[in-house]
């Protein structure tokens, strides 16, 4: 019977050390098996590679999309960041602006109180009534030096921003609001606390012209609340100061002044304020007393009629009584006082 073929295969080789003769008996079935896993490994090795480069070129292409993305964004903050410095850029010259104009108006203020309290002290101040308008607004003003110093906002405007690199680009979403420059913050905090001060100011000039018109509106009032005015019309009989007593010859003080009239002229308040005596007073006859305002007090004696009452407020110009001879009097006529705070004054400051 014929000898069955070897179905293995024989690898010979020597031993590089021993220098023996090494035989290796492999099987057509090993060295198949063999053969097909290593086309596999090189198969899945190719494949590996190609798949892991298709994943690197799809993330590349993202990341080109997000950078993309990210080049319009930034393009469209840089756009807006100039419109914001252009139009800070446009309030602070405004508010330059602003500023000189309260300047002015604060010397305009002034000058405004200057006038109306000469127009007033001029027939009231020398008789010791105060209504002073330019003091009581001296304080009453921001500084100006807290608007003149704005190096901030004057300054140039810089350039700067965040820098971004692929290593620490966000692969998920994009930032939606980049970082703000810290030197423009700056300037635009500086901007409005220089409008929250112009505000305050224009507040206070808005107080101080209602105070001046408030005045100015008052103004009759103010003169009519103060003695300034004859109480009747005649020829001086008698100064203030000193005299001979038509009496007795002797010299003497003399506390009024005398206005000789026909009997029955009518006699009138000087001034607003409220009846505090009407009726006789001695040496006086019939009297009347009338209290005003800045502590004024005014007299009108040897009258012949008396025409108000203890405790009726009068009006200035309002009649209050009628020339006579009543009391110490030798013919008709108006003995006429000025008091204030209990003393007698000279009339004739307030006889115009």
């Amino acid at each position: 019977m014929p000898r069955k073929e070897s179905k293995q295969f024989t690898v010979f080789w020597i031993h590089p050390l021993k220098g023996q003769l090494k035989k290796l008996h492999l099987s057509w079935k090993t060295i198949l098996l063999s053969f097909i896993l290593l086309v596999l490994g090189i198969g899945f090795g190719v494949g590996g590679v190609f798949w892991y480069r298709g994943r690197i070129k799809n993330e590349l292409v993202v990341t080109a999309r997000q950078l993309d993305v990210l080049k319009r964004e930034l393009f469209t903050l840089d756009t807006r960041k100039q419109e914001q410095e252009e139009k800070l850029a446009e309030l602070t010259l405004k508010a330059e602006e602003a500023l000189r104009e309260i300047g002015s108006l604060r010397e305009l203020d002034q000058k405004v109180r200057e006038i109306l309290e000469k127009d007033l002290q001029s027939g009231l101040q020398k008789l010791g009534v105060d209504i002073s308008l330019s003091g009581s607004a001296s304080e009453m003003y921001i500084p100006l030096d807290r608007f003149t110093r704005l190096q901030t906002i004057n300054a140039h405007f810089g350039q700067g921003g965040p820098s971004f690199s692929l290593a620490t680009l966000p692969t998920n979403h994009l930032p939606a609001r980049l970082g703000h420059d810290q030197a423009f913050q700056r300037r635009v905090e500086t901007l409005e606390n220089t409008l929250a001060w112009i505000r305050a100011e224009t507040m206070v000039r808005e107080k101080s012209f209602r105070e001046i018109v408030d005045v100015a509106q008052k103004r009759e009032q103010l003169v009519s609340i103060v003695p300034l005015r004859w109480p009747t019309w005649g020829r001086i009989a008698s100064n203030y100061g000193w005299r001979n007593d038509p009496f007795t010859g002797r010299r003497a003080w003399h506390t009024g002044v005398d206005i000789a009239a026909p009997t029955g002229r009518n006699v009138v308040s000087t001034a607003d304020g409220k009846v505090v005596f009407a009726g006789w007073n001695g040496n006086y006859g019939r009297t009347v007393i009338v209290r005003h305002q800045f502590g004024f007090e005014t007299l009108y004696a040897h009258l012949s009629n008396i025409r108000v009452r203890t405790g009726d407020n009068v009006a200035k110009n309002q009649i209050i009584g009628n020339v006579g001879s009543t009391g110490r009097s030798t013919g008709p006529h108006l003995h006429y006082e000025v008091r204030r705070h209990g003393n007698i004054l000279n009339p004739w400051p307030y006889l115009p």
